[in-house]
């Protein structure tokens, strides 16, 4: 029988030992002499002595607080006491087994079990531990770097983690016990965890081609070129910038070589904002009261219409009549080039010429009906005469004993014009007649209302409803005149002096412009700025933009100078040596052939003044 020593707290019986410690064998006499010796606890002063395995749960049965004195530690006694208590249940009679089998020992040697080295085997992680450390029935894991948890098998994501950051400054990768920085295209580390931007320009110091400027940027750099250019990195070079790809504009965008500008259409009541990239509502100084009717036509344009007609139908006209025309051709009706009838004004008044093969006569009566008002004017064939009345009221009588067109079937009538050949008038007269009609029947004809009908499609044909005296218009019009200066001029110097009455509807448009192929040497606004090939060289100041009366200015331009009145208003000028030069390009300009509009631009010109 194998017997182990006390003191290393593991008791082998009778019938076997733990292989777990090596005992030294003892004699059976000796053994006997040990497993009998006295108790030596049992003495008076038990309590004083401080607390023994052997005395207090060897030599007799311990409870849980007497093994707590021996231990003096929380963690050794609540290993050791389960364990005792358990293999007492299982091998001493009189606690959990009264009836023990025989050769069950009944020592209570048998239940003291050694408190064994809890580090092995090693319970730590073996990626995560640094070491472990044996406690008292316990163990501690103690944890690498980047690890942690009771077994340090938890790997710490610092990349994410507050209580342990990694500090990268850009990138952070995670891994298993550690983590990694890695920096942005452009930058590089020194430390491996903070970026630091790498400059390019000093670098690279060939990198950007002149004319354009390296600026170095946080991870990269800029081939910076002037104003209106960008770099073109495989060319290295600078190229135009199309700034209109961009949206800049809110009206039109007009790209030019390291530019732009933007162009607002007057005609569509905008102008352009003094951010030169906006357009904003042109105010109305005057209402004109602009409307148009589409049942009254204008006559600014000729046309004919063809007539087939009865064998005894009579030449038969009526219609409103509206005009401030002194002079012109309101209706022209031909059969052959021999017989021919014409309505016209003549000095306000009505003028009739016609010819066939029996007559040729032209007469003029009536008041002035160049009023702007309207005024019912008839036209009817009678037996043996031709009666025109206005407002009903009889105003010719011409004698006809003939039929007007000698019963021909086919009439062509021209409104407002007269066909290309007209030489077979009675006594010339202008053509061109601004005035309006309305309610309008020819030849008594169903086929009237149909022409009508094309007409109310086409605004062009339309007049307006109200008109006055010298009115013009905003976008519908402009007057040419095709003045040659040098008439007025010496020799090589040009000399102008325009003097202009005004009472603008809007607040912006062109008053007066000379044009020269498709530039523009000399213009006035409404606001009056004075502009020469579109530099501004003068400008009245301390003027309402819409001025309540009308006002008078006058300009003086020559090879000299430039002198500008309106009433009392001041005016400010360019600086003499931009002054000195625009007249100079102006007086060169004008010794060739030029335009004079007013009241606007042809439409070709209209993107060279920017107002």
């Amino acid at each position: 029988m194998h017997k182990c020593s006390v003191y290393c707290y593991k008791i082998c019986s009778q019938t076997h030992c733990s292989d777990v410690l090596s005992c030294p064998v003892l004699s059976q006499n000796k053994a006997s002499q040990f497993l009998l010796r006295h108790r030596r606890a049992n003495t008076l002063f038990e309590e004083s002595k401080k607390g023994n395995l052997e005395r207090e749960c060897i030599e007799e049965l311990c409870n849980i607080e007497e093994a707590r004195e021996i231990f003096e530690n929380n963690l050794e006694t609540e290993y050791f006491y389960p364990k005792y208590v358990g293999c007492l249940g299982s091998h001493r009679a009189g606690i959990n087994n009264p009836n023990p089998e025989p050769g069950i020992p009944q020592n209570l040697r048998t239940c003291i079990q050694e408190i064994s080295n809890q580090c092995l085997p090693l319970p730590c992680y073996k990626n995560g531990y640094e070491r472990c450390v044996d406690g008292k029935g316990s163990f501690t894991c103690v944890c690498k770097a980047g690890w942690r948890g009771q077994r340090c098998e938890q790997d710490i994501n610092e990349c994410e983690d507050p209580e342990f950051p990694a500090g990268c400054s850009q990138k952070c990768y995670n891994l298993p016990g550690s983590f990694m920085c890695s920096c942005e295209k452009g930058f590089y580390t020194q430390d491996n965890i903070h970026c630091i931007d790498i400059n390019e320009c000093i670098l690279y110091r060939s990198v950007c081609v002149e004319p354009s400027q390296c600026i170095n940027a946080p991870g990269t750099f800029e081939c910076r070129c002037p104003l209106g250019y960008q770099y073109n990195m495989s060319s290295h070079e600078c190229v135009d910038l199309d700034e209109c790809e961009q949206d800049v504009c809110d009206g039109e965008c007009v790209n030019t070589i390291g530019s732009f500008s933007c162009h607002c259409d007057g005609r569509k009541g905008v102008k352009l904002a003094e951010d030169s990239r906006q357009c904003e509502k042109i105010p109305k100084c005057l209402d004109l009261y602009d409307h148009k009717h589409e049942q009254i036509l204008h006559l600014g344009e000729q046309f004919y219409m063809h007539f087939r007609l009865q064998a005894d139908t009579k030449f038969a006209a009526e219609f409103d009549f509206r005009t401030f025309d002194p002079e012109g051709v309101i209706l022209y009706a031909e059969s052959l080039q021999d017989s021919w009838f014409m309505l016209g004004l003549r000095s306000g008044h009505i003028e009739v010429q016609y010819k066939n093969e029996h007559s040729i006569q032209m007469t003029s009566a009536g008041k002035a009906i160049n009023d702007g008002q309207w005024h019912v004017i008839s036209v009817e064939e009678l037996m043996g005469s031709i009666t025109v009345k206005i407002s009903k009221e009889a105003i010719m009588s011409i004698n006809s004993p003939k039929r007007l067109f000698n019963d021909k079937l086919k009439t062509k009538v021209y409104i407002a014009g007269l066909p290309d050949r007209n030489e077979s008038l009675i006594k010339p007269i202008n053509p061109r007649l601004d005035g309006c009609i309305r309610g309008w029947n020819l030849m008594n004809q169903d086929a009237s209302e149909g022409v009508k009908e094309v007409f109310r499609q086409k605004e062009s044909k339309h007049c307006y409803v109200h008109v006055e005296k010298g009115s013009f218009f905003s976008g519908e019009g402009l007057a040419l005149f095709n003045i040659d200066y040098g008439e007025f001029s010496e020799i090589n110097t040009i000399k102008l002096d325009v003097v202009m009455s005004i009472r603008p509807s809007s607040s912006t448009g062109v008053l007066f412009a000379l044009v020269s192929n498709h530039s523009v040497p000399l213009s006035v606004a409404v606001n009056l700025q004075f502009f020469m090939d579109g530099i501004c060289v003068a400008t009245l100041q301390s003027l309402m933009l819409c001025y309540p009366d009308r006002l008078v200015v006058e300009m003086k331009a020559s090879a000299d100078g430039l002198h500008i009145t309106a009433n009392s208003s001041s005016v400010s000028y360019s600086d003499s040596e931009t002054l000195s030069m625009a007249l100079s390009k102006l007086n060169s300009t004008m010794q060739g052939h030029v335009h004079t509009y007013i009241g606007g631009l042809p439409g070709q010109s209209a993107s060279l003044l920017h107002f």
